[in-house]
């Protein structure tokens, strides 16, 4: 399974057919991962959304990774799993098979290492700057992120108020690649 370096998730927008034209837009330019995660939804309007993606993804080649907020039900149906930082705390063990990415949302050295246990492919490793969606959460700066990117051997995505832009300087501080949402879509 190849991870790619700049790592989409899917935003909080109402307007899904501003995200699937984003998708197949985006699928001719090296577009091959994103995580799917719409907090805001109903689990029957979710439902209806991943039935409406899998058709095109699959078309277009494209690995969608389910936030483990919308629960483990159709992970077999899509490309693997992302744990939050709730669902981390409880889990006591990989959940997805390892033909499957399997992605966890860490903050701290304690979260790294658990994520080293459960056998994660990747992580996220965030907040590095200020950011809209998690607000109430001091960032980490990137001083604080090389030091803690340092402490595993796993991937890690840089998370948190970045662009597209900011790869190289993700990198130059020990990030494998950068994930984000709303900077991430071209609509």
């Amino acid at each position: 399974m190849d991870l790619p370096k700049i790592y989409p998730i899917t935003p909080e927008t109402d307007i899904f057919e501003k995200l699937l034209t984003a998708i197949t837009g985006s699928a001719s330019n090296n577009f091959s991962v994103f995580q799917y995660r719409r907090k805001n939804l109903d689990e029957s309007r979710v439902e209806e959304e991943l039935d409406l993606l899998e058709p095109i993804t699959a078309e277009f080649n494209i690995s969608v990774i389910i936030n483990s907020f919308h629960g483990s039900r159709s992970i077999s149906r899509f490309s693997g799993l992302h744990l939050n930082g709730i669902d981390l705390k409880d889990s006591k063990k990989r959940l997805v098979e390892k033909n499957k990415f399997f992605g966890i949302s860490c903050h701290n050295k304690e979260d790294i290492k658990k994520a080293e246990i459960l056998d994660a492919d990747y992580i996220f490793l965030s907040p590095v700057n200020k950011t809209s969606s998690h607000h109430n959460q001091k960032p980490l700066g990137w001083k604080k992120f090389s030091e803690l990117s340092k402490e595993t051997k796993l991937p890690v995505y840089a998370l948190g108020g970045l662009g597209k832009e900011d790869l190289l300087k993700a990198e130059e501080n020990g990030a494998y690649g950068i994930a984000g949402i709303s900077r991430f879509w071209s609509y």
